[in-house]
């Protein structure tokens, strides 16, 4: 008697274990009755020791579908592991599906499922399981040869701990087959100073960051779907972390008969299990600018080659702007007023054109946009499987450009006499403006340039030229102004802006030269100016002959003298 009550007991303890067990796992199904919708809240009172209706076996079935999903993003699960899993997994998945159970056994089964593929999952892991990775690792975008596309990842941390210092680097080859694009340009390197934490995989993907490159497509690629691999490194608390990540590209080349060789036994896996995907995208007109209406068709299809999808819901989320809780918004707005797009129903294999009309906000910058595309849709075997997809938008700016009133000092010159032109030229517009040049075009001056360089939004640049006359005008005395600028791509626009300068040629007429009154002419001789040192040559030399004349004079008047002496001398004697 002592036993059978011991064993008594101990049932009841394993009964009230069980059963805490089995009403933590069913606790959102609380108040719900096994017999009504998921939806319905019927209650009754004993919902846990009824059979479940079919819609709460799909609702819990999903729950598994969701977890195992997660699970394999969080792991790195091998091709062994996953063989395992599956074979477990899809098992469950059928007996859930056709088994008569009440709500308590039909958690208590989904419980103790997902604990043996976590248990697998977990198996010889290191503890250093990969958190940073990609939103969605399928091509989500098409690129032909000799263009330029923009690839962007989408990152998302799904671990406990804040990763920081992201560096993200392209992983480039020389090898055709591997690196679809030209190896000639440079690929910097992306960084990102922080990407949270996050509860579960919808606070990830709300909390994911973007970076992206412009690559110019090889010439010579060949037809087919490229892996782009990345390297990354990152801090997550303190330690140093390196891994790769791989997004893929869809590539048409040049020759479609020369396509990339695929494995297709990789391929019978991918299609194993059904899967949404974005293969590609196009605006309608192809280029969107800013504040404009534009049509988007997104292209998807189903992976699958046997199982169809149903009831597929796709709702579309642009990058959400602004700098405050006040002032975000979404980067594009549906014309309709809903980005959500139903289709009843996709084949196996089959590709399916969605549109919607769009509008860009009026104050974008000039860049890329991503538009999130979360999809969600059911199997005849699943419910509520989702994938999500991203398409990059570029958005442009118009260059917009004002010029002030131009100084022309002065506004008429001779031929061969130069005028000064000064004038400002105001970038009014959202994206800069590139090698800013300034020529003249006319015949009557120089063909100068003046360059500025760039132009920064709201900036200004100023023009200060000198003009040289070189040939005189017909007489309406204007000058043309042609200011030219690129944008990013390099594409060239110009601006016009007439001067009024005008150029006359420099003549003399006869009959005014005689109507000249002419001054009477002073004589030659007496408007000469003796400089000072020839006076006082002339001065020396007159009284040098002055000089000689007075000793002659002298001389003579000696001689005379004695020889009147000596006749005075001769009569004396005489007498």
């Amino acid at each position: 008697m002592k036993k059978v009550k011991g064993m008594f007991l101990l049932m009841l303890m394993v009964c009230l274990l069980c059963g805490n067990t089995m009403t933590a796992s069913a606790a959102k199904y609380e108040d719900s009755g096994s017999g009504g919708s998921p939806d319905s809240g019927s209650s009754s009172d004993e919902p846990y020791d009824q059979y479940v209706s079919d819609a709460w076996k799909d609702q819990i079935r999903g729950e598994l579908n969701r977890y195992y999903s997660d699970l394999k993003i969080l792991y790195k699960l091998t091709d062994e592991k996953i063989k395992r899993m599956d074979k477990i997994y899809n098992s469950a998945m059928t007996y859930m599906k056709n088994a008569g159970l009440t709500m308590s056994e039909l958690t208590a089964y989904e419980a103790e499922i997902e604990g043996y593929l976590l248990e697998i999952a977990k198996e010889n892991t290191s503890g250093t399981e990969k958190f940073l990775m990609l939103s969605n690792e399928v091509p989500i975008l098409d690129a032909k040869y000799g263009e330029q596309t923009f690839v962007v990842l989408s990152l998302i941390n799904l671990g406990k701990t804040d990763i920081t210092d992201v560096v993200v680097t392209p992983t480039v080859s020389n090898d055709k087959t591997k690196w679809p694009f030209n190896i000639g340009q440079a690929y910097d390197a992306q960084t990102i100073q922080i990407i949270q934490a996050a509860d579960d995989t919808t606070d990830a993907f709300n909390k994911r960051m973007d970076v992206g490159w412009y690559f110019n497509v090889r010439n010579d690629v060949l037809t087919g779907c490229y892996p782009l691999p990345f390297h990354v490194t990152y801090y997550q608390s303190g330690a140093l972390v390196e891994t790769d990540i791989t997004t893929y590209i869809n590539i048409k080349g040049s020759d479609p008969k020369k396509k990339l060789i695929k494995d297709e036994d990789d391929e019978e896996k991918k299609a194993a299990n059904p899967r949404i995907i974005v293969t590609g995208y196009r605006t309608d007109p192809e280029e969107v600018y800013a504040g404009s209406t534009f049509n988007l068709t997104v292209s998807v299809k189903n992976t699958s080659r046997q199982t169809a999808v149903e009831n597929v819901l796709f709702n579309m989320e642009a990058t959400v702007e602004g700098k405050d809780a006040d002032a975000t918004y979404a980067a594009f707005l549906p014309t309709s007023g809903s980005s959500s797009v139903y289709k009843e129903r996709i084949a196996a294999g089959e590709t399916y054109d969605m549109s919607i009309e769009m509008e860009a906000k009026a104050d974008l910058s000039q860049k890329p946009y991503v538009l999130t595309v979360n999809m969600k849709y059911d199997t005849e075997d699943q419910v509520n499987l989702t994938d999500v997809a991203h398409v990059s938008v570029p958005i442009k700016q118009e260059a917009k450009l004002d010029t002030g009133t131009a100084e022309i000092m002065p506004e008429s010159i001779a031929v061969g006499e130069q005028s000064n032109v000064m004038f400002s030229i105001f970038n009014t517009g959202k994206t800069t403006l590139f090698n800013v040049k300034v020529n003249y075009e006319s015949e009557t001056v120089d063909n100068g340039v003046t360059y500025l360089g760039n132009i920064a939004p709201g900036n200004t640049g100023n023009v200060d030229s000198m003009l040289t006359g070189i040939a005189p005008d017909t007489g309406n005395g204007v000058v043309k102004a042609v200011i030219t600028y690129e944008d990013e791509a390099g594409n060239e626009s110009r601006y016009e802006k007439d001067l009024n300068l005008s150029v006359y040629e420099m003549t003399f007429d006869e009959g005014m030269m005689e109507d000249i009154p002419m001054e009477p002419m002073e004589d030659e001789t007496a408007q000469k100016k003796i400089p000072l040192v020839a006076i006082i040559g002339i001065i020396a030399a007159v009284i040098a002959v002055i000089a000689v004349i007075v000793v002659i004079v002298s001389k003579k008047r000696k001689a005379k003298k004695q020889k009147e002496d000596m006749d005075l001398l001769d009569g004396d004697d005489v007498s």
